[in-house]
């Protein structure tokens, strides 16, 4: 057999490669793709750095896993949760089940401001309802307030501006301080039954 015969041989297509069906049904070798886990764990406790969790496998093994961007709830200690595991990075997915459910819900997210954005929004609570913060703003068309009692301290100076102030109360009004100062630039009024001045 001569050199040229044996290239002509080596070069023909077997029948898988010649048969456009069979080529077409051919499975070729997979990409190698990295090791991923989707397993549920058990939280031991809190990890050495903050956001992350010391988390026992099914298999027994011990973890550090942090808490995923999209796992708002913080885990507690004793929660069922679920890992995504990728090589030597872990992260807590969702809180599963609790065991105690009772207790104080902590939602926390890392990032620096939060929007809520919707055409409306209601805030409700069976018990008592608390808003903290250094400073507090609020901007509104229209703000009405109902409440069978309200009470408010003030440390500092309260000051208020507004086009018109209208005091109404049903009963007793009393307005005390250590010195008071009434001006108007027009017209100061005073209308009653009796007027006592001591």
């Amino acid at each position: 057999m001569t050199w040229m015969q044996e290239s002509a041989l080596a070069w023909a297509e077997t029948p898988a490669e010649s048969d456009p069906v069979l080529r077409a049904l051919r499975v070729g070798t997979p990409t190698p793709r990295p090791s991923q886990e989707w397993l549920p764990a058990r939280v031991c406790a809190q990890g050495e750095k903050d956001g992350e969790w010391l988390v026992r496998l099914p298999s027994g093994a011990l973890r550090q896993a942090r808490a995923a961007f999209s796992c708002l709830v913080r885990p507690q200690r004793g929660d069922l949760v679920q890992l995504a595991a990728a090589d030597e990075a872990c992260w807590v997915l969702a809180i599963l089940e609790r065991p105690q459910p009772g207790g104080v819900c902590r939602l926390e997210l890392s990032a620096a401001s939060v929007q809520l954005h919707a055409a409306e929004l209601h805030l409700c609570a069976d018990g008592e309802l608390s808003l903290s913060g250094r400073q507090l703003n609020s901007r509104a068309q229209a703000i009405a307030t109902a409440a069978q009692e309200r009470q408010t301290h003030i440390g500092g100076t309260d000051a208020e501006h507004c086009g018109s102030l209208l005091l109404h109360a049903d009963r007793h009004m009393g307005l005390h301080a250590k010195s008071t100062a009434l001006s108007s630039a027009s017209l100061l009024k005073l209308d009653a039954g009796q007027i006592h001045v001591a």
